[in-house]
């Protein structure tokens, strides 16, 4: 018997072997599951591949959202709270041209409708922009008399953020804390240069810079609210006073004016 023989003699034995497993699934009643299984697996996989791909991609907002005004609402989200215990998110922003200044919460105007914009009323030698550092020093001052004048005013509210351009430099940024911090003195008022402002502001501090306010054990527990030797007070116990106290001394930074 040659190959060629064999390998028909093994297909016939195949057939036959096939038609004998058919005639006993016929006669015993059962069907071979295997084809629908794989079917149904493949069905399967497909739908969730679809349904994962709709989600992703039908349903995921990827679009980032429209810049809108500041809400005043925001302020107000305790009716039963006063809103001068809340801070206000005082802004300073200083840009080449001006020194706006504006609230996150809208309590004190918003970028688009600032509370106040401070003019720049021309360069040091050194080309440093001179701002009118009295007239931003005014505007704090009457924020702070109009909401806290004689009250308790809350730590958190002495907090506000200065917003500088990239170019400005850091003797201006200086001179505008220092109009932040405290009421300068009438002598001040009228300095006509950033470094003479800054350095009559740095002086007024050292011998009578306005008190800071502390919650410090030493000072919360003292018969006295006020401390003259260190320059501190007791907010809890102190009425508020914008001539003696600090104007927005908690200075935050941003990383810039846009």
């Amino acid at each position: 018997m040659n190959a060629a023989q064999v390998r028909a003699k093994a297909r016939r034995a195949m057939k036959r072997r096939e038609e004998e497993v058919e005639q006993e699934e016929i006669e015993g009643g059962e069907i071979n599951l295997i084809p629908y299984l794989d079917i149904v697996t493949n069905l399967m996989l497909f739908l969730l591949a679809s349904i994962t791909s709709g989600l992703i991609l039908g349903q995921l907002n990827t679009m980032l959202p429209d810049r809108g005004p500041p809400q005043a609402a925001m302020a107000d989200q305790d009716p039963a709270e006063d809103p001068n215990d809340k801070p206000l998110q005082l802004v300073i922003s200083v840009t080449k041209t001006e020194i706006v200044v504006w609230s996150v919460t809208g309590m004190e105007g918003t970028l688009q409708a600032p509370r106040a914009t401070i003019p720049r009323l021309g360069q040091e030698k050194d080309g440093a922009p001179r701002y009118h550092y009295a007239q931003l020093n005014q505007v704090l001052h009457e924020i702070a008399s109009r909401r806290w004048n004689g009250k308790l005013r809350k730590l958190p509210t002495f907090q506000a953020v200065l917003q500088p351009d990239g170019s400005i430099p850091y003797a201006t940024i200086i001179a505008v804390m220092d109009a932040m911090r405290c009421k300068l003195p009438a002598a001040d008022a009228t300095a006509a240069s950033a470094a003479t402002a800054a350095s009559a502001a740095s002086a007024a501090s050292a011998d009578e810079g306005c008190l800071i306010p502390t919650d410090q054990a030493e000072i919360a527990q003292a018969e006295n609210p006020v401390d003259e030797e260190n320059r501190l007070y007791d907010p809890a116990r102190a009425p508020y006073d914008p001539d003696r106290f600090a104007l927005f001394h908690d200075i935050l930074f941003s990383s810039g004016f846009e």
